[in-house]
């Protein structure tokens, strides 16, 4: 009878996978999770950012801060990343999740927010206005609008820039930004 159980073996990411992914050049961070996408493709979660081989071949590389939000889906197992700077979202399929993919890309995004607020808008949904800590470390601002409402549109305009101001108040307040906030 055996006392102390065996800890599972490491899963061993598929041959090919590291190269396609860009996890064997120099200067790579650390690797955190990976997953193997239904219909070929990886995706893989990084210090520093988001890995993506779709099944088309196609390869996206981004930092944590420009991922808004990931959903997982256990029973369809889909994870669906929103990007800040695009509609488009980013449906991955995944295969076997041996590599805990969606539980660190939670993490990663929501360890990236260093504080946010819901901005009221006169009509729909609220706007978010965040700041976000990039891959080294500064802080930056972000403004993700509702749909059909347009950043530069002049009675928008001022309400987001006191929303990102007020953070940037709260953020020195708290320490947590060296120096006076960016242009916005």
């Amino acid at each position: 009878m055996r006392l102390i159980p065996r800890r599972p073996k490491r899963a061993v990411m598929p041959d090919g996978m590291e190269q396609a992914l860009g996890l064997d050049e120099p200067g790579t961070a650390r690797l955190l999770a990976w997953s193997v996408l239904v219909g070929g493709g990886a995706a893989a979660a990084t210090v520093r950012d988001l890995r993506i081989v779709t099944p088309r071949g196609e390869r996206m590389v981004h930092t944590w801060d420009a991922v808004d939000r990931a959903v997982w889906d256990q029973d369809s197992r889909m994870l669906v990343i929103w990007w800040v700077h695009s509609r488009k979202t980013t449906p991955l399929e995944i295969q076997d999740d041996v590599g805990r993919l969606p539980e660190v890309v939670r993490e990663r995004v929501q360890s990236s927010v260093v504080l946010s607020a819901s901005v009221p808008m006169r009509r729909g949904k609220p706007a978010k206005v965040a700041l976000r800590r990039d891959p080294d470390g500064r802080l930056l601002a972000q403004s993700l609008l509702p749909p059909g409402l347009r950043a530069d549109a002049p009675d928008l305009k001022p309400v987001i820039d006191q929303a990102l101001a007020d953070l940037w108040a709260e953020a020195g307040e708290q320490g947590l930004n060296a120096g006076a906030p960016p242009a916005i």
